[in-house]
């Protein structure tokens, strides 16, 4: 087996050497298995990169190349048609005056990524404002897409899919805030999304995206959130604190900003408590690539201090320690009240899961188990402090 950090520190430099036009040689170890090389370049989401810039991948095994080079004949053909299923959505919601965002990864893809299908995605994130939700979930019905049963725990986000010729399924993350935990709504807000938004004439002329600024914090906090608590894929929940192509992300948006969006930028992540991330993401970015770094990481978000509620919240693991921050951070009796009856009473569904063994219960029952459990829990953390 071989092992992954040489190969990821293998697969940084041949992007640094091929995004200057250099060769990238076989250069890792003799008893490297191209297998284990494959596997971390699925993961990276690299594939069509390298299938692009395949003449300059100098000694490579060549059935290494062909699983590259199938890779992307896939990827090009789930790029088309999800960009057809999707970019019909986003046209018919305009056409209903439902002004919807084009978020993270197809938003990367379609303004700073030179061909939209080498930004490897699963899905596409898409905001609309919370008054049009019902309105958004008739026309993704009209247009064929069905609502997808999703994991007890999240507050404002569903997933919506779509069959495409019997070939691929194709899925919308369908969000009415930017984020999905209170905990992070002040640090990126509805509105900062929606005023700075900017059109994706490249995806859509219906479309739009987050301005770069916008897009760099929201990049920060998903890089974040999956290096602390991971992310689902076909092989289950995967940790890692970066992917390569989130860094070619940052690289593409560091090199969109002008120098008075930086000073915008910096000024809301200082004010939120949240430059230091930032900073970490950044000069992560640049140890995988080599990208420079404007100076106003070095001089003003390294040196700011991380809000108390952000270093708990993405290093606790414990989600009723979780729940607590984000249930401090709602607003209104109201939104509190809807929060506290989405934790207590989960869909039958979830219970089952997490109590394979009362399956013949009623989802009464099962409800009042886990509420005596959180209610166990919540004591013990009290007595702990």
């Amino acid at each position: 087996m071989t092992d992954t950090a040489s190969v990821d520190r293998f697969l940084a430099q041949c992007l640094r050497s091929l995004r200057a036009s250099d060769p990238a040689g076989w250069d890792i170890a003799d008893s490297a298995e191209w297998h284990d090389v494959w596997l971390r370049i699925e993961y990276h989401g690299i594939a069509l990169l390298l299938h692009n810039n395949s003449a300059h991948l100098t000694d490579w095994p060549s059935a290494l190349i062909d699983r590259i080079a199938e890779e992307a004949r896939l990827i090009a053909l789930w790029e088309a048609t999800h960009h057809k299923l999707v970019s019909a959505a986003v046209r018919k919601l305009a056409e209903e005056r439902v002004t919807s965002v084009i978020l993270k990864g197809t938003a990367l893809a379609y303004s700073l990524h030179a061909e939209p299908a080498t930004r490897r995605r699963g899905d596409t994130d898409l905001l609309v404002c919370p008054g049009t939700l019902e309105h958004t979930r008739e026309v993704l019905t009209e247009l064929g897409w069905e609502r997808r049963v999703e994991p007890h725990g999240l507050y404002f986000q569903e997933g919506w899919t779509h069959e495409a010729a019997g070939f691929f399924v194709h899925s919308i993350d369908l969000h009415w805030k930017p984020v999905d935990r209170p905990t992070l709504h002040e640090v990126l807000p509805l509105e900062l999304v929606f005023e700075g938004k900017l059109p994706l004439p490249k995806f859509d002329d219906a479309a739009f995206r987050p301005n770069t600024a916008t897009m760099i914090l929201h990049a920060v906090i998903n890089q974040k959130w999956h290096a602390e608590h991971g992310y689902f894929a076909e092989d289950g929940r995967v940790t890692s604190q970066r992917r390569l192509i989130w860094s070619i992300d940052f690289d593409l948006m560091v090199r969109a900003m002008s120098e008075d969006e930086w000073a915008v930028l910096a000024d809301h992540c200082i004010a939120e408590g949240i430059a230091p991330l930032v900073a970490e993401a950044l000069v992560g970015m640049s140890s995988d690539l080599g990208t420079p770094l404007p100076p106003i990481v070095e001089s003003r978000l390294k040196k700011a201090k991380l809000a108390p509620d952000l270093k708990a919240y993405f290093s606790e693991h414990d989600t009723l320690a979780q729940f607590k921050l984000d249930l401090s951070h709602t607003k209104g009796a109201g939104s509190k009240a809807k929060l506290l009856l989405s934790r207590a009473f989960p869909p039958r569904r979830h219970l089952v899961e997490r109590y394979p063994e009362t399956q013949g219960w009623p989802t009464l029952a099962l409800q009042g188990r886990m509420l005596l459990e959180t209610a166990a829990r919540f004591m013990r953390q009290g007595h702990s402090r």
